[in-house]
């Protein structure tokens, strides 16, 4: 709903309902006789393997990528107060280093599938394998359409893509003022250069920035 909304959230109620009947039916073969030998099968290759690589990308992608004291100042303003820092420790060091330990050592003890006694032929092991790869999918197949959606040399693209779009950040103007105010100098610079190689698409929307960003692009027009 918040990536389509004019689509969808004007029928909630019906998309709600569409997506539970849904899920309600995927998981009916779980609950039948032999389900546990199906949900085996899924425990055993969605649950370590392709589940520890998200865990691992999102936490080297937040806290090296997005950054760990940007993500921290975002935090901040949403719940009104600063927590410790050692929420920063932990998402740049402590996290990442865990669940790559856990990963690594549920590759040193993967086999195939069993259940007791319980031995699974071979397409059913085949089955998880494809099962567990399905869900690591949309990772390049996004990064690849976005590269392909960006312009420039591949550098440059990748040096935008890895940045927050200026457009993101807080809808209300007020929070959003406090937002520009919380990035680096080096961010809010960006921000601003990103709009102005886009002018092709319209007139600046400074209130996108807030006053903070008004600033500094008389700075970068001075400049420039």
């Amino acid at each position: 709903m918040d990536e389509f909304p004019e689509l969808l959230r004007k029928k909630k109620v019906l998309f709600t309902a569409v997506v539970c009947f849904i899920e309600f039916l995927l998981g009916i073969p779980f609950i039948t006789q032999g389900g546990i030998y199906l949900l085996q099968v899924v425990d055993w290759y969605c649950s370590t393997f392709s589940l520890m690589i998200l865990s691992l990308t999102e936490c080297v992608v937040i806290a090296w990528i997005y950054g760990a004291d940007r993500f921290y100042s975002d935090i901040t303003l949403m719940i009104g107060y600063t927590p410790s820092s050692w929420w920063k420790i932990s998402w740049r060091f402590i996290t990442p280093l865990i669940t790559l330990f856990v990963w690594l050592f549920s590759i040193s003890k993967l086999s195939p599938v069993t259940y007791g006694d319980y031995q699974y032929p071979t397409w059913s092991i085949v089955f998880g394998w494809v099962l567990g790869m399905v869900s690591l999918v949309p990772l390049p197949a996004v990064m690849i359409s976005q590269i392909f959606q960006t312009k420039g040399t591949f550098i440059e693209r990748v040096k935008k893509l890895i940045h927050p779009d200026p457009k993101w950040g807080p809808a209300l103007p007020q929070y959003r003022d406090q937002y520009i105010a919380s990035l680096s100098f080096s961010d809010r610079q960006r921000m601003l250069r990103h709009i102005m190689e886009n002018e092709k698409d319209g007139p600046h929307d400074m209130s996108i920035i807030g006053e903070h960003a008004k600033m500094l692009q008389l700075q970068l027009d001075s400049v420039c």
